[in-house]
């Protein structure tokens, strides 16, 4: 579903346990271009309490301070978006903060991982049951905010093949 010829970011999107990471790191270390962390992880790892509403507020600021940091490169790869913290923050506590819903990223192509590999154990995760039905928002979240995107399903391999195409297309341009 792309609309522009050429995108600043690629933002990869989706629930847990999707692939986002390892696929998001593949793509840019193969076209060497420059990886933008989760910072969801760095934070809560160092928070040393549950988190609370007031938090994700801190990690999307978190998140656009590491993007900012890199922003005089042509391209960013992203694991992950505010997009990612606001449905986060709807699904945990049905509402999001303006911060979050004001500062979102309509000048990327985001790349949709379905969450068709097995669920695997981590503390930070925390619904295995609710990754179809999470995917399905995330979805209807692009499509209502006309976002350019791509849903990449299967083995990894399948996704960074399909990836490595439309990639270097818009390279090229």
């Amino acid at each position: 579903m792309e609309k522009r010829s050429y995108m600043k970011k690629i933002i990869f999107t989706g629930p847990e346990c999707s692939g986002k990471t390892q696929l998001s790191k593949q793509i840019a270390k193969h076209f060497g271009l420059i990886w933008v962390k989760e910072y969801a992880r760095q934070y809560l790892n160092n928070l040393g309490r549950l988190y609370n509403y007031s938090d994700l507020k801190k990690i999307a600021q978190g998140q656009l301070n590491l993007e900012k940091q890199y922003s005089n490169n042509d391209f960013l790869i992203c694991d992950t978006n505010l997009q990612v913290i606001k449905l986060w923050s709807i699904i945990k506590f049905s509402k999001c903060d303006p911060f979050i819903l004001n500062n979102q990223d309509h000048q990327a192509l985001y790349v949709l991982c379905k969450p068709d590999f097995e669920w695997v154990f981590d503390p930070l995760r925390e619904d295995p049951k609710k990754r179809d039905q999470i995917f399905n928002y995330y979805k209807k979240e692009l499509k209502e905010n006309g976002m350019d995107f791509i849903t990449v399903e299967g083995s990894n391999n399948k996704r960074f093949e399909l990836l490595k195409k439309k990639i270097s297309n818009m390279l090229i341009k």
